[in-house]
């Protein structure tokens, strides 16, 4: 396996970790968005143990950090990175183009924000996902994680909706959600009204349920319920799963 590392921007936190099979053929590349509600709870580097389980299936894998809100990365400051990483991945390397988008927890919420207005057709994979800022704000996700995303957005007149990435059908061609069926961190109820809006938006978002599952067993290999986000992520990408 090869590591690589693309920079993108000014900030140390602008940074794009890759991870090949090497020289043997590859299956579609696939970009990671982690979670850590903005806060960095998370990192990057949370999702390295995913980024090996997929080249391990001939996938080269991009995992995007981007600034935590407590280093210029309130909204909008990381969806903008999230859209910068993927213009800086496709300079780097055109292949990029094609690549599934696939995000964790709030880094679902930067996957839609990097889609949207794109108008390129993606496959998104959103696991865990807190996407609907007003929902996840009112249910108290994160401990209060939405107010400091979009605290000085509120501040300057803006709204909860504002910051509620709305990609269309141009912008995503097939929407793939997984959750975990014992989520601590993520509501049944918000994962529900964000199927409802994405149905009402055209989306027609494909939904798998991952039963006992906890929040980050999604993204850690050595947990049974990340074999459905493996599959996913390799069907999306028109492999075997």
């Amino acid at each position: 396996m090869r590591e690589s590392v693309v920079r993108y921007g000014p900030s140390p936190w602008h940074r794009i970790d890759l991870y090949s099979p090497g020289d043997t053929p590859v299956a579609a590349p696939v970009v990671l968005f982690h979670g850590g509600f903005w806060r960095h709870d998370r990192t990057a580097r949370d999702l390295e143990p995913l980024a090996v389980a997929l080249v391990r299936r001939q996938h080269t894998v991009a995992v995007v950090e981007y600034r935590p809100v407590w280093d210029g990365g309130t909204w909008p400051g990381a969806a903008h990175d999230a859209a910068g990483a993927l213009d800086a991945l496709v300079d780097h390397d055109p292949a990029w183009k094609g690549a599934v988008l696939a995000g964790h927890s709030a880094g679902a919420h930067l996957t839609m924000a990097a889609a949207a207005g794109r108008g390129a057709g993606s496959t998104l994979v959103l696991l865990a996902p807190v996407v609907q800022l007003a929902r996840a704000d009112a249910l108290g996700v994160g401990g209060g994680a939405v107010r400091h995303f979009v605290g000085p957005h509120l501040a300057a007149g803006g709204t909860l909706e504002e910051a509620t990435p709305r990609p269309d059908r141009a912008d995503v061609a097939r929407l793939l959600v997984v959750r975990a069926g014992s989520d601590q961190a993520v509501p049944r109820e918000l994962t529900d009204a964000q199927l409802d809006d994405w149905r009402a938006d055209g989306l027609r978002p494909e939904d798998r349920l991952v039963p006992d599952a906890r929040h980050m067993h999604l993204v850690n290999p050595e947990r049974p319920g990340c074999a459905t986000t493996l599959d996913v992520l390799t069907a999306a990408t028109g492999g075997a799963a």
